[in-house]
């Protein structure tokens, strides 16, 4: 069975012969996000994020050898190889910024590439659960790059943690306890 880690879509095989009648749970052997994989029955083919509203029965998590792990084939590669052939870059006449929306402090982008962290980064965060250089934030015209650093406690977008995502203004992620929320606005409003 192919296996699809929806958090850093790492693509990897099992045999079908390891999988319980049922299906299991297991982690993404690149990102150890937790996965579902489908039992024997379903006639799904790929593996799903594990969700509370999920029906099926899972009851028992499984190590397993993945065997042709291809993280080079994946979304999240292509996503990054992508950008590093672009150079990060403002949108003219454009202000970035990050709101934390727990304080609603501020944290201006002013540079195309910045690193968040909770020391030794360009965007200081006072929270003890973001790592020292937690992620990396690359500004193009039509939206952010956010790519976590290998951070310990991990960075999320929509409740998923990720290993890169495409943010676009107005969106928020969370890095630790602390989430901040893109926002934007006209460079002739600040002044």
């Amino acid at each position: 069975m192919r296996i699809t880690c929806i958090s850093c879509q790492t693509v990897c095989q099992i045999a079908d012969e390891n999988i319980p009648d049922k299906g299991a749970r297991a982690n993404c052997p690149n990102c150890g996000q937790q996965i579902l994989i489908p039992g024997k029955a379903g006639d799904e083919k790929s593996s799903a994020l594990l969700t509370e509203s999920s029906s099926a029965d899972y009851g028992q998590t499984m190590s397993y050898d993945y065997q042709d792990v291809d993280q080079s084939k994946s979304e999240a590669s292509a996503v990054l190889r992508k950008a590093s052939e672009q150079t990060p870059r403002f949108q003219e006449g454009i202000a970035y910024s990050f709101l934390d929306v727990a304080t609603e402090e501020t944290f201006p982008i002013t540079k195309p590439e910045m690193s968040l962290g909770r020391s030794g980064a360009d965007i200081l965060l006072g929270d003890p659960e973001v790592s020292r250089r937690h992620c990396l934030v690359k500004v193009f015209p039509d939206g952010l790059l956010l790519v976590d650093t290998e951070s310990t406690n991990g960075t999320f977008v929509n409740g998923s943690k990720v290993m890169t995502a495409r943010l676009n203004f107005g969106d928020a992620f969370t890095l630790g306890n602390t989430t901040l929320k893109v926002i934007t606005a006209r460079k002739d409003e600040e002044e």
